[in-house]
């Protein structure tokens, strides 16, 4: 039964995601970083937007200069939404060593947002 919501969830946030790619595609009007608005200094999400765009048209050189942590660690950011949000709970268990990649994942996002400020990628 869980499993059945988690695809549900899953559906409807690709779903929602698809709507606000086509409608920032059409108008051009989309979300701002909040994080960029108040420090002038882009997020390490900053640019996930214009990458996600970028890919639907296949130009892949813009993606990457979008944001290239996001789009070299796309696999396994796959990887990970089938593993932890499907396949561990099937299981009902914890995996410790999931758990340490997630956090080497995070601090590799830190410190990109932090070099893509200092030299400018």
């Amino acid at each position: 039964m869980i499993v059945v919501h988690r695809h549900r969830l899953a559906y409807l946030v690709v779903g929602l995601g698809f709507l606000y790619l086509l409608f920032l595609d059409l108008t051009g009007i989309g979300i701002p970083c909040l994080f960029h608005l108040v420090t002038g200094l882009k997020c390490p999400g900053c640019g996930v937007t214009t990458m996600v765009l970028s890919l639907s048209r296949l130009d892949f050189l813009s993606a990457y200069k979008a944001n290239p942590f996001l789009l070299l660690t796309l696999p396994f950011l796959f990887f990970e939404v089938v593993y932890a949000g499907f396949y561990l709970p099937m299981k009902n268990k914890r995996n410790k060593a999931n758990d340490v990649l997630l956090i080497l994942y995070a601090i590799g996002l830190l410190v990109f947002g932090i070099l893509r400020n200092v030299f400018g990628f």
